[in-house]
């Protein structure tokens, strides 16, 4: 990500240290990628290092930790991602859940780096954002 980018997390975060979880170790953030069998995209793994997860804007991101403005089931974005893939929700069996969005639809990362969300009210999938400091810097700052 670019510092501009960084430097508005890291001033949001002063401010409110709740909204973001405990940083988490590189090998820590690989070795659940490799376990989940997902590479991450550079942004995003650099986001969960530095937080651990945190609610940004009015989302919150999964990552590893969760912050305290966020449930204990969204802790670990593996963990949703497994729970959203046995509900049989449509565009999540090759992405990894990050978010979700007010109605409880999810926002993934697709292999490529590219968001994606589903609708349960409209049916289908859709892209977002090219990669994931587009969906912090469009969705949740915005």
């Amino acid at each position: 990500m670019n510092q501009t980018t960084w430097q508005k997390l890291d001033e949001m975060f002063a401010e409110a240290s709740f909204m973001r979880a405990e940083p988490v170790e590189e090998s820590e953030v690989v070795e659940a990628a490799r376990v989940f069998g997902f590479q991450l995209p550079e942004d995003y793994q650099q986001f969960v290092c530095r937080y651990g997860g945190a609610t940004v804007g009015p989302f919150s991101i999964y990552g590893l930790r969760a912050a305290d403005t966020m449930g204990p089931s969204e802790a670990s974005a593996f963990e949703v991602t497994k729970r959203f893939r046995s509900e049989g929700w449509q565009g999540v069996a090759d992405a990894l859940v990050i978010s979700a969005d007010h109605s409880g639809n999810p926002v993934y990362l697709k292999p490529n780096g590219e968001i994606w969300i589903t609708d349960h009210d409209f049916g289908g999938t859709s892209k977002i954002a090219d990669h994931f400091e587009d969906y912090l810097l469009n969705k949740c700052l915005g």
